[in-house]
């Protein structure tokens, strides 16, 4: 093959030189035509543009010129015509296919004798086409077409030889190609026989190449299915049992979707313990209603991603399943969230966790509206801190996310603007409040989240706290594991999503994917790695967490502390303490705790030192009223996390017995000793303690008189019960105090101390003073020092003092705040800072546009670093609920009170006086004594006030500039010639100095009364006395002592004081002391969480609407006139009017009436409320908290109810009495004795009488009033029948005072008996009576608080009459003791 190739070969050559030859004569031949053709193409195209008009133009020369001429005959040589002008004219250009002849002249074929001819013409110099176009356009055409043939002929007779050759040699190529084509043929045919053999070679040799390839292929194949099957068995088992869960999953995915919704929607606002309780509901219904779902349901587990849940911990979320649910509906929810969050937690999360790309902005900002645009516009986030329960309506489109497209382009309205709209945004709102109102409007467009923290979380952060410095290594490497853990749970998880896609990326067989299963393997060995550093992990973290647990009762203990002080909030606005702060307290704490080695005595120290160094810090920012109740929730809160008093114990305490059948009840072994409602209060702690009190009412009747003897004890809350029944019973001391409320009241408040001193120590009821000291040691340069204010008490001189010894009283700015200081203040603290100075803003309270400024100043202080170290500011105000909040939480806090007691009072009246005070006057003997008479008296006025109502029955700030006007004035009248004017000096002090503070009538007869005693001529008697025991007067060497002697003689009083000193019975202290009882445990109760009282295990829902029924089923009949008597209503024949006392009748049942429609309607609206029937709105939520903890719903007494402070099973029980004695009424006629006390307005009642002895008798009522005379008995039972004159009344109590039943007049009370039935009085209308001064006018009020509110009468509107009674002692001693009558009881 390769022969003939070579030999084709050389034959091609010879063949291609043949064509190169051809090639060259034809390129010659054609380099020739190529002259002569443009001329030819340019002649035919002119003859294009000739037309008939244009041979007809030149047939109608009669005598053409030459040139045309010449042309013509040119073209008749070439055409075989003759040359003369009629040829030319007859044939020539009558030819009407002329132009088409000329087009396909025979070029190539011209006769020799034209061609002759033709070249005469064309040789001529005249004959050019320009100048024949110069006589006649068609003629230049025709002249150019004959120079055209001439010039080709020519040339065509060059190029006919070599085209000639050209053809001879094309057929010598011909045959040449034509041999060479079959040698070629030949070739190929060999050629083709090769390639077979070379294809059918390449064949074997690929088939082969295939096979080992396939081998090699297997083998990879069975390695990698090794690897598959063998080294990936435990990854195949984890998958599996994955692929089984997600398909379980998938089939539940409907119902867990549905509850995640809900949870996210709904469950927000709730604590932890609710949201359980509707889950569980929720997963009730769920699988009721046939819907797939697991079986149990968290969000965390359904919504949340175990990785991203870690980051967060990491980032501050506490890791407490509420925060953590918390974290998931942020993340989750397709509403912004809107988080409350009074300590903040939730706060620092957001900001940690969105780092730097994070706006943080207050509502109050000025520029809110610029910094939202332009996070909106940028895709960042934003956070609006502080809310409060009004959200701004510009926010509204974002909130409701409200997008809309414009030209491609996402926008959303804000204001006036549109606004390009990111889908990167993120927005972020929260509230301090801890427990906002939201209005629905609001609820619809957020996902409300409660981060209130949890009892749980802060006891887990409080443990990190105490291990972080204890066993710091511990936490270290808990973290560490903590950190490695997550980390390598991101690795798996990375693989897995790797693994997912290689797989859906992967095509054909899996075993030849080399990156899979690479991958897997990685998956396999970092899934190794990983679960043996997962066991590393849980085996360091047992024994970590084991000695983490150690110190989980020092976490507890704080868990439990801080929630007892974030409760104190409730009980006034200033007492707040933030989480960081407090967190802050407990670390220095731990610090301080003494050491040791032993834990055991470690964990004891520390617990100590966090309860005591708290207790101590927060004790100072309390006033002193509130100390003891806050030491006693602490002493509460601890036993009853663990376990030492039950909450059904504790619900007996606050809120009374609640529903508990008294049908069991032992009878009451002395009823003239035991009261009913003492016997029953007994009987209840029998049952609500069984365990310890199962034979207390048992015991009681057994051992009377042994009982009767301890509570005659003047302190029984020291010593044993009777025959020691708390030991033999294993009685709580708790169990000793719910005793003590049963049966002596008012020993309760010191048995509460004495039960916080067992529990916690005596520090814990020894209050500490605080000193300026202190104070600075605990601030720093961005804490501010708040001084909370009570009348009468002013921090400043104490604070300068304190200036002076630290060096700073010279540059230290003070202003006093109100409207208009606010920029100078804010000057003052700026150069404050600046400096390095103290700065004092006294009265913060009375500039309240000024606080969010002040809460701005203060946050600043915060954040600046550019505070001078020195600088300190000091603030000084009355409790407000608009003081700033966050200054309050991070602020040291002093309370500045008056000293309490009658010694600490006058003391403090002779601080500021000096020598040539006291001496100063032309009298100066008399001067001396009435000085220290009035400061005795202005005490005596302050101090009485503990006793409340029988005190006076408002409470007024009396102050120092009271005493400071009484003071001067008293001075000037002394100083006038003549006999001292006391009645003048009694005037103008007690009508007008502290009289015209005095609203209420009566107490303006007791202010006199006591002022009677100090600004009276007897005072200058050396014996003079101002009390029965001769403890208190003047001292003996008034008339010369100096100042200091004046003090000594006051330090020499008892430090507390008895009530003999006000004129008050020794009974006045029980009232005393168990009013504060009442008022303490009042206070814990307001503070407490919605329970159910009792000892039912009962829900608070259960407990209400069983109170409910039963209340609805005593609830009496609407009173009603249909079967009335014809007494009751009767029509007077000679008027025809009604008697005055039908018209009473007819007013008073009206408005029970009202009151019971009001009951019934809202007793059922709540049981529909409770079962989510209507909406459960604020008045009925108000309800349902009075029903659980026994008080009379507010909802029925605001319009329709009467004064009373019973609770609500006493009122319930008094409003059905009162509704049966006005049926009885109506029904049976006009009453023996009329029970004043069932009367909403007693005062009408008593008009009533006498318009009806008006007109009867002809005498204007205005003449007429009420003489009394007291009957000899308290039961209108005994009663004879209606008295001759006037009516009989009965039902009233005595109050600091009894009755004397052998001389019929009014007397001292026994000890101990608080109140007695006043006798049954005959009311006798009386025309123009006269006063008489031997008796004494008693006051009659509604209820025992007798303050009420003021009427154009000058008297309260508590206020019924005065009661004229016999008295063997003058009026002024029954109006010191405080005593009045009162138509009804507290209980």
């Amino acid at each position: 093959a390769d022969g003939i190739r070579e030999k084709v070969s050389g034959e091609e050559k010879i063949v291609r030189k043949q064509a190169d030859e051809v090639k060259a004569v034809q390129a010659d031949a054609q380099k020739d035509l190529d002259i002569a053709m443009p001329a030819l193409e340019n002649a035919l195209k002119s003859l294009d543009s000739l037309n008939k008009s244009d041979l007809q133009e030149m047939k109608a020369f009669t005598k053409p010129p030459p040139l045309v001429m010449m042309t013509l005959e040119a073209v008749n040589v070439l055409l075989g015509e003759k040359p003369d002008w009629d040829t030319a004219k007859k044939v020539t250009l009558n030819d009407p296919k002329l132009i088409d002849k000329l087009k396909a002249y025979d070029k190539d074929n011209i006769p020799q004798k034209a061609l002759k001819a033709l070249e005469k013409y064309v040789k001529k110099p005249e004959y050019t086409p320009d100048s024949v176009g110069n006589q006649s356009k068609a003629a230049k055409s025709l002249c150019m077409w004959t120079h055209a043939m001439d010039t080709y002929s020519k040339v065509a007779t060059e190029v006919e030889p070599k085209r000639q050759k050209v053809a001879a040699l094309n057929k010598e190529l011909e045959a040449a190609n034509a041999a060479l084509k079959e040698k070629q043929d030949a070739l190929q045919k060999v050629i083709d026989q090769v390639a077979a053999l070379q294809k059918k070679l390449k064949d074997t040799n690929d088939e082969k190449e295939r096979l080992i390839n396939e081998a090699d292929l297997t083998k990879a194949r069975l390695a990698r299915a090794d690897i598959l099957t063998v080294g990936l068995a435990d990854e195949g088992v984890r998958w599996r049992q994955t692929v089984d869960q997600i398909r379980q999953d998938i089939i539940n995915l409907t119902g867990d979707v549905f509850l995640s919704s809900a949870a996210i929607s709904y469950y927000g606002p709730f604590t932890g313990v609710y949201r359980n309780d509707i889950v569980e509901n929720w997963l009730k219904f769920t699988k009721d209603a046939g819907i797939p779902c697991g079986d149990s349901f968290d969000l965390r587990e359904v919504m949340g991603n175990p990785v991203e849940i870690r980051d967060w911990n990491l980032q501050g979320l506490p890791a407490d399943s509420v925060s953590i649910n918390n974290g998931v509906m942020t993340v989750r929810g397709k509403r912004w969230p809107l988080m409350i969050d009074p300590q903040g937690q939730g706060n620092k999360w957001i900001k940690k966790k969105e780092g730097k790309e994070l706006k943080a902005i207050k509502m109050t900002n000025p520029k809110m509206l610029l910094f939202l645009e332009g996070a909106i516009r940028t895709g960042n986030c934003l956070l609006l801190e502080d809310l409060e329960e009004m959200l701004d309506p510009a926010l509204d489109p974002v909130l409701l996310k409200a997008v809309f497209e414009t030209n491609g382009r996402l926008q959303i309205k804000l204001g006036d603007s549109e606004v390009d709209y990111d889908k990167n945004f993120k927005f972020y709102m929260t509230t301090k409040m801890p427990n906002p109102h939201y209005f629905p409007e609001v609820c619809i467009k957020v996902t409300v989240i409660n981060f209130t923290v949890t009892f749980d979380g802060l006891e887990e952060q409080l443990l990190n706290e105490v291990v972080s410095k204890e066993i710091p290594e511990s936490l270290a490497r808990k973290t560490e594991l903590m950190l490695q853990l997550a980390d390598d749970k991101k690795v798996l998880a990375a693989l897995e999503d790797k693994i997912l896609k290689l797989l859906s990326e992967s095509s054909g067989n899996i075993l030849d994917d080399k990156t899979l299963i690479s991958t897997l393997a990685e998956s396999k060995e970092t899934s190794k790695a990983v679960n043996i550093r997962v066991k590393e992990a849980e085996e360091a973290a047992t024994s970590i967490e084991a000695a983490c647990t150690e110190y989980t009762p020092v976490a507890t203990c704080g868990s439990i502390l801080y929630f007892v002080i974030a409760d104190m909030a409730n009980v006034n606005p200033m007492y707040q303490f933030s989480l960081t702060y407090f967190v802050r307290l407990f670390n220095n704490c731990i610090d301080i705790a003494q050491k040791s080695d032993d834990i055991d005595i470690r964990m004891v120290n520390l617990s100590h030192s966090i309860l005591a160094n708290i207790f101590v810090n927060v004790c100072r920012g309390l006033f002193e009223e509130d100390k003891l109740t806050f030491s006693f929730i602490i002493a509460t809160a601890y036993q009853r996390q663990s376990g030492e008093i039950n909450g059904a114990e504790w619900s007996l305490l606050l809120r009374g017995i609640g529903l508990l059948s008294m049908a069991e009840r032992p009878p009451n072994p002395d009823p003239e000793f035991f009261s009913d409602k003492m016997w029953d209060f007994v009987y209840a702690i029998q049952m609500y303690a069984p365990e310890h009190c199962s034979t207390l009412c048992e015991h009681i009747t057994t051992y009377m008189e042994d009982w009767k003897d301890w509570m005659a004890l003047d302190e029984p809350y020291k010593v044993p019960l009777p025959l020691n029944y708390d030991e033999e019973n294993d009685l709580h001391y708790f169990q000793v105090l719910l005793l003590l409320k049963a049966l002596l009241p008012e020993k309760l408040i010191s048995a509460i101390s004495e039960h916080v001193r067992r529990s916690l120590g005596e520090d814990f009821i020894i209050f500490p003073s605080t000193t300026m000291s202190d104070l600075w040691q605990s601030s720093t340069k961005s804490t501010p020092i708040v001084f909370v204010l009570s009348t009468g008490a002013d921090p400043t001189a104490m604070l300068l003092r304190y200036a002076q010894e630290k060096g700073m009283n010279d540059t230290m700015g003070i202003i006093s705040l109100g409207q208009g200081q606010g920029p100078k203040a804010e000057k003052l603290v700026d150069e404050g800072k600046k400096n390095g100075t103290w700065v004092l803003l006294q009265n913060c309270h009375l500039y309240k546009t000024w606080m969010p400024t002040l809460e701005k100043m203060c946050d600043g202080l915060e954040e600046s670093n550019a505070v001078h170290k020195d600088f300190r500011l000091w603030l000084t105000s009355m409790p407000a609920n608009y003081f700033p909040v966050p200054v309050l939480q991070n602020g040291v806090k002093l309370t500045i009170e008056p000293p309490k007691g009658l010694r600490a009072n006058i003391m403090r009246s002779f601080l500021p006086m000096s020598d040539l005070e006291l001496s100063d006057s032309s009298k100066e003997p008399e001067w001396r004594r009435i000085q220290f008479g009035l400061k005795f008296f202005h005490a005596i006025i302050q101090e009485r006030r503990k006793f409340g109502p029988l005190g006076w029955n408002i409470r007024y700030e009396f102050n120092d500039s009271d005493l400071e006007a009484s003071t001067t004035i008293t001075h000037n009248m002394l100083e006038l010639d003549g006999k001292i004017p006391w009645d003048t000096l009694l005037f103008v002090i007690g009508h007008i100095n502290y009289g015209g503070r005095v609203t209420d009538d009566k107490d303006r007869i007791c202010l006199l009364a006591i002022l009677e005693q100090y600004v009276t001529p007897k005072i200058l008697e050396p014996d003079y006395v101002f009390s029965t025991s001769g403890t208190y007067k003047c001292p003996p060497d008034a008339d010369t002592a100096s100042v200091e002697g004046f003090r000594d003689f006051v330090a020499k009083f008892p430090l507390s004081e008895q009530p003999e000193v006000f004129g008050m019975h020794e009974n006045a202290n029980i009232t005393f002391t168990s009013q504060e009882a009442e008022k303490l445990l009042g206070v814990v109760l307001s503070i407490q969480p919605r329970e159910a009282g009792g000892g039912s295990g009962k829900s608070p829902e259960e407990t209400v609407t069983e109170i409910l029924i039963k209340q609805e089923e005593m609830l009496p009949q609407l009173l009603t006139d249909e079967h009335a008597h014809p007494e009751s209503f009767k029509i007077i024949e000679e008027t025809g009017l009604m008697i005055s006392l039908g018209t009473c009748l007819t007013q008073e049942y009206g408005r029970f009436n009202g009151l019971l429609k009001q009951m019934s309607k809202t007793i059922g609206e709540l049981q529909k409320a409770i079962k989510g029937v209507i909406v459960m709105t604020n008045e009925l939520d108000g309800m349902f908290n009075a029903e659980l903890n026994n008080q009379v719903p507010t909802i029925w007494t605001k319009d329709e109810g009467y004064p009373s402070l019973k609770p609500l099973g006493s009122w319930f029980e008094d409003m059905i009495l009162r509704v049966e004695f006005f049926r009885e009424w109506i029904e049976k006629g006009p009453p023996v004795s009329y029970w004043i006390s069932a009367f909403y307005f007693p005062q009408g009642f008593n008009t009533s009488v006498l318009q009806g002895f008006s007109r009867e008798n002809m005498i204007p009522v205005d003449a007429l009033s009420f003489e009394f005379y007291v009957e000899d008995t308290d039961d209108p039972a005994e009663l004879d029948g209606m008295p001759e004159q006037g009516i009989f009344v009965h039902g009233l109590f005595m109050d600091g005072a009894a009755w004397d039943y052998q001389d019929m007049v009014i007397c001292d009370q026994e000890l101990g008996v608080m109140h007695v039935k006043f006798p049954v009085i005959n009311f006798v209308p009386w025309e123009n009576k006269k006063v008489n001064p031997d008796k004494w006018p008693a006051p009659l009020y509604k209820t025992s608080v007798r303050a009420g509110t003021l009427s154009t009468t000058g008297h309260s509107t508590n206020y019924v009459l005065s009661l004229e009674v016999d008295t063997n002692h003058p009026p002024n001693y029954w109006v010191l003791k405080g005593a009045a009558l009162l138509t009804m009881l507290n209980d």
